[in-house]
């Protein structure tokens, strides 16, 4: 078995075992909301764990990494799940019930105008992502690396950091708007700031093996 193979089938049990939580953890009526749930946090840990391998790896080496399967898998898995999260999230959002649920709630603070712009704010910003993940997806690939070639791969790949820092966004956006506890917030912001962490210390590192080593 291949170890890009074993990486896959590590993901999957991952994500199915996540899933299957969802589902069988409260009452049937209930599942959609709580897959949707553990998908965007799911999706933003492994989106996370993503970007943390290469900066982890700069760290210890100095050398910058631009290409490594596990990484990219990582990143395959972190899109799919995202998707999956996307399409259950429009159903579940994007109707008056949920709005009259959480938008426009004139009795509550904070006011609807303020509930409509983070609505606005995180459904934009889901969108966007949805888009980039589909990109990044069809990017995964060592065929589409080979036609674009490795500079041009790096430069669209980047976009993951954008996809990241959006769905960032998307979750305090939502977070604040139906009020989620404070574990959940916890969650994404400590991903936050592990990731902001290692990529401030990775390009440190770079940067002082550039500066040390004597050139050739």
């Amino acid at each position: 078995m291949s170890q890009r193979l074993k990486y896959h089938l590590g993901l999957i049990a991952v994500t199915t075992a996540s899933f299957g939580v969802a589902v069988l953890y409260g009452p049937a009526d209930g599942a959609a909301d709580r897959l949707s749930i553990v998908s965007a946090y799911l999706c933003l840990v492994l989106l996370g764990c993503a970007l943390f391998i290469g900066p982890a790896r700069a760290i210890m080496t100095g050398r910058p990494v631009f290409n490594t399967y596990v990484r990219r898998d990582i990143g395959i898995w972190a899109a799919l799940v995202g998707l999956v999260h996307f399409f259950l999230a429009n159903a579940l959002a994007m109707n008056y019930a949920y709005l009259d649920l959480y938008v426009n709630l004139p009795a509550e603070p904070p006011s609807p105008e303020f509930r409509s712009q983070l609505y606005g704010l995180g459904t934009i910003s889901g969108y966007i992502v949805a888009v980039l993940f589909f990109l990044l997806l069809g990017l995964s690939s060592d065929r589409v690396l080979r036609w674009i070639g490795m500079r041009w791969w790096k430069r669209l790949q980047r976009a993951s950091y954008l996809a990241f820092v959006l769905t960032v966004l998307h979750s305090f956006a939502f977070q604040a708007l139906e009020s989620r506890e404070g574990f959940l917030v916890g969650v994404v912001s400590l991903v936050c700031i592990v990731i902001l962490a290692v990529q401030i210390f990775g390009i440190a590192a770079v940067r002082k093996r550039s500066l040390t080593t004597p050139p050739p």
